[in-house]
């Protein structure tokens, strides 16, 4: 069975929203390389700053934990809201 990566979420994601790395990476107002480095998992988005995170949040219209994968940061999450 094959795990489900942070990276291959956040493609999953922008793809059921029909838009392209470019694309995303204009509407959330960051540099498209960097998009693409979290989608080939050669970086983690848990590491990245947190506005960098909510900015492909609010373009994807999604939940943090929609995106997040580590069970470190989901537990952290669910605790902040309590």
């Amino acid at each position: 069975m094959e795990t489900i990566t942070t990276g291959k979420r956040l493609k999953a994601l922008r793809e059921s929203r029909g838009l392209s790395q470019s694309q995303l990476a204009k509407k959330a107002d960051i540099n498209s390389r960097v998009l693409q480095t979290y989608e080939q998992d050669d970086r983690d988005i848990a590491g990245a700053k947190l506005k960098t995170i909510l900015k492909i949040c609010v373009a994807l219209e999604c939940r943090l934990e929609d995106i997040v994968t580590d069970e470190e940061t989901l537990t952290l999450i669910a605790a902040y809201k309590g």
